[in-house]
């Protein structure tokens, strides 16, 4: 697709729906497809299975012999060995959000200020538009009164009412030139987007390993064939919501939405909803990682079954 090519799903999607669920399932036995994922990501799966052996040895051995005790040991320092693994890849997914959440809130307070300015602009310019609307026609009208006196005013309030209509036409045609708020030269500070499109990051907006290979690796029951990803910047595309973004390959829009290159009159209300948007929806995404995480720990505490097959 080409720069100049407008994709078929551009703010189509008027109410937005969940993607890339996890398939976790509380009540079931086994675990879902996309946990084993993560487990052969994160390097967890042969602890699991090493674990599993010696949880069943152990069970198996009896109590109160040597053997029994020694599998005892194993299986708590197999348990640690896991739950370990299992804790950093969870601070990972922390130490991802933090940075996601804290540009979240930056960008919605100065969302806030232009929404604010924006509005007392529309509705100071609404107030004039009334008020110099009703004064003129109220001396229109004045002139206007019937007499044997003033009869010679009829051309002065013609003349008056012309500006009667005018006037508020004009500001209403302004409110609409106001109702997108200030423009202002975007910045230059990278946010967590920037990776998600390919611009260069820095180490506060770079990504955790297991974090980053989950995002681009096609959901294991997944039929689309999409990195998560992929399927993240379509739903971007498709989202009515956003209309500050619209093309993924458009360096106009992705300069500004990712902070990494400086636009001229790049920095408005549609770019930080936008920003805002995305940054709220892959927050939501990395933390589903949480719901496969607490399935792993259900196996090292046997309450589920680790099974590869």
């Amino acid at each position: 697709m080409t720069a100049t090519q407008k994709e078929s799903t551009v703010n189509t999607q008027t109410i937005p729906k969940q993607i890339l669920k996890t398939g976790v399932s509380l009540t079931a036995r086994s675990v879902s497809p996309n946990t084993l994922q993560l487990a052969n990501t994160i390097g967890l799966t042969n602890l699991l299975e090493h674990l599993q052996r010696l949880r069943e040895r152990a069970e198996a051995g009896g109590s109160g012999t040597l053997e029994s005790l020694l599998a005892k040991q194993e299986l708590l320092d197999a348990r640690q060995d896991v739950a370990d693994l299992i804790q950093k890849t969870n601070l990972e997914v922390d130490f991802a959000i933090a940075a996601i959440e804290a540009e979240h809130q930056v960008y919605e307070e100065i969302l806030a200020a232009f929404t604010s300015d924006r509005d007392k602009a529309v509705a100071k310019t609404n107030a004039i538009g009334f008020i110099s609307n009703g004064a003129l026609w109220a001396v229109c009208e004045a002139l206007a009164i019937p007499g044997y006196k003033n009869s010679i005013y009829a051309i002065p309030s013609g003349i008056v009412g012309i500006p009667a209509g005018v006037v508020p036409s004009i500001a209403s045609m302004w409110t609409l030139k106001q109702f997108g708020g200030k423009k202002k030269r975007s910045e230059v500070e990278p946010n967590m987007l920037a990776k998600i499109f390919g611009y260069p990051t820095n180490p506060d907006i770079e990504y955790p390993k297991s974090v980053w290979a989950f995002l681009n690796q096609v959901p294991a029951d997944d039929p689309q064939g999409k990195r998560r990803i992929d399927q993240l910047v379509d739903r971007w595309i498709a989202d009515a919501n956003m209309s500050g973004f619209t093309d993924r390959n458009s360096k106009k829009q992705l300069d500004a939405i990712t902070a990494s290159v400086s636009q001229k009159k790049g920095l408005t209300i549609n770019t930080l909803t936008s920003r805002s948007i995305m940054l709220q929806q892959l927050h939501a995404e990395v933390w589903k990682m949480k719901r496969l995480l607490l399935e792993l720990t259900m196996v090292s505490m046997g309450e589920k079954t680790f099974n590869q097959s």
